[in-house]
């Protein structure tokens, strides 16, 4: 993903290039509401707390996609959490001031602004529709293919796709909100029938998944 706001932000290095390990908290969300972030690398896992102190996991991003942009018009007090998922995640973090300045100088530049904040909709969206028109087994189908686009996966002769998860059942019934239970058996299902492998966060797609969820 290219933007051209982007662009010119970096080539006027304006922006900070921030390192984040393997479960450590990206920022605060009074911080966020004065930031956009660009994934450079890694993985980010958005979440949300329940009045509860549940977890719920609304996204996970990865390479090339952003988060925050969205919350310069919600209530910057909303509890979201930002967390890096993987071993070494680099984001480039811009101020939302640097970013007002460059587009009063530039109007053009504003359309591209709308569409970093469209795409980030256009993914919350995506997640709601998957979740909201479909079944457990379907909604974890629709996820399997999203990491399968998303995140680094390799073909074997047989045509087979390997995908390394970036979260443990667990978090992975969270996603698709639905129990362990439920998941363990849908996973289960999908092995019997020969359509998939899952040792612990490897999960191999056969080549009857593809003909079965086109």
């Amino acid at each position: 993903m290219c933007f051209e706001l982007f662009d010119i932000l970096i080539k006027a290095e304006q922006y900070k290039r921030c390192f984040y390990c393997q479960k450590e908290i990206i920022k605060t969300p009074e911080y966020l509401d004065k930031k956009i972030y660009l994934i450079k690398n890694g993985i980010v896992k958005i979440s949300s707390i329940t009045e509860h102190g549940e977890e719920i996991i609304l996204v996970i991003l990865t390479t090339g996609e952003i988060f925050g942009a969205s919350l310069i018009f919600e209530n910057p007090h909303l509890n979201y959490i930002c967390e890096s998922i993987n071993e070494e995640t680099i984001l480039y973090e811009f101020d939302i001031a640097c970013i007002q300045k460059i587009i009063k100088k530039n109007c053009n530049i504003n359309q591209d602004f709308l569409h970093i904040i469209g795409t980030q909709y256009f993914e919350l969206e995506r997640r709601i529709k998957i979740l909201t028109d479909s079944s457990a087994e379907q909604r974890l189908i629709n996820v399997l293919i999203e990491f399968k686009n998303k995140f680094e996966h390799l073909s074997d002769n047989e045509e087979n796709i390997i995908i390394h998860l970036p979260i443990n059942q667990d978090e992975l019934s969270n996603y698709i909100r639905t129990t362990r239970v439920t998941t363990n058996k849908i996973i289960n299902k999908l092995k019997n029938n020969f359509l998939i492998e899952y040792h612990q966060k490897t999960i191999t797609l056969k080549k009857d998944f593809f003909k079965h969820y086109k």
